[in-house]
């Protein structure tokens, strides 16, 4: 029963995509996605209303035809700002692997999730390997703190407060308090660092980028073995990754 159901489910999404790929060629009325599509036309009449109420759709009321919706276009809009951000930073990304020979990744926060949009791996045997889009929690990750902490802080306790509030981080090593401290000491020093936070064995380092209007919109991050550097040695990294994300901010960026 239970895999009838997914199929179910699984024909349902297939025959939505359809539709959405129909209409990002033209405004399409019902008869004509079911001409096009073949999904008869009370399929068609439910999933375009389901797509309407979440602004995936819009129906003119004139011509009686479809068009995608806001919400469609805001993740267009999404996705082309991640792949402008992404052609931006990896000249700079590039630059700091060949200087530290230590993995070099790009991350953008998300609902509380640090999202990885590019890695660059060190060359060495023992390295940090992140797999891409991957999520982390932002309370455990160094790309996280620094962009809670490059923020306004009311809405960085938002943030906080929203991902405490999840069963699943009340075992974190920092409580509450102690981590919004922890995100105020960082955004003082301009950079925040992971000491075994999010995986034994290995440090991390990061700083923020800046839009043009002054707020956080990524952060680059540097990670290492424990064994390779020191707290010492994060420190120093982290002032010259400080300098080199502020010096992006100099260098016409993209309006992100």
């Amino acid at each position: 029963m239970k895999d009838s159901n997914r199929q179910d489910e699984v024909g349902v999404l297939i025959k939505s995509m359809n539709l959405l790929v129909c209409l990002a060629e033209a405004p399409l009325s019902v008869v004509e996605l079911y001409e096009r599509t073949g999904i008869s036309k009370p399929t068609v009449y439910r999933i375009l209303n389901t797509l309407d109420s979440g602004g995936f759709v819009v129906r003119d009321r004139e011509n009686r035809k479809y068009i995608l919706g806001p919400a469609l276009i805001g993740l267009g809009r999404a996705t082309r700002n991640s792949a402008e951000l992404i052609r931006y930073a990896r000249p700079t990304l590039m630059e700091l692997s060949k200087k530290y020979n230590e993995t070099v990744n790009l991350g953008v926060l998300s609902h509380g999730k640090v999202i990885y949009l590019d890695t660059l791996e060190s060359a060495q045997r023992l390295r940090v390997t992140v797999p891409m889009t991957i999520e982390n929690n932002a309370h455990t990750t160094a790309l996280g703190k620094v962009i809670l902490s490059s923020m306004e802080e009311d809405h960085a306790l938002k943030i906080i407060s929203t991902m405490y509030a999840a069963k699943a981080n009340q075992t974190s090593r920092y409580t509450e308090p102690e981590f919004i401290e922890h995100v105020r000491s960082s955004r003082k020093q301009g950079f925040a660092i992971d000491n075994e936070d999010d995986a034994i064995g290995f440090r991390c380092v990061a700083a923020p980028i800046f839009n043009a209007s002054g707020d956080p919109v990524a952060a680059i991050s540097i990670s290492a073995p424990t064994t390779r550097v020191s707290l010492e040695d994060l420190v120093k990294i982290g002032k010259d990754l400080t300098t080199t994300c502020n010096n992006l901010k100099r260098t016409n960026p993209p309006r992100f």
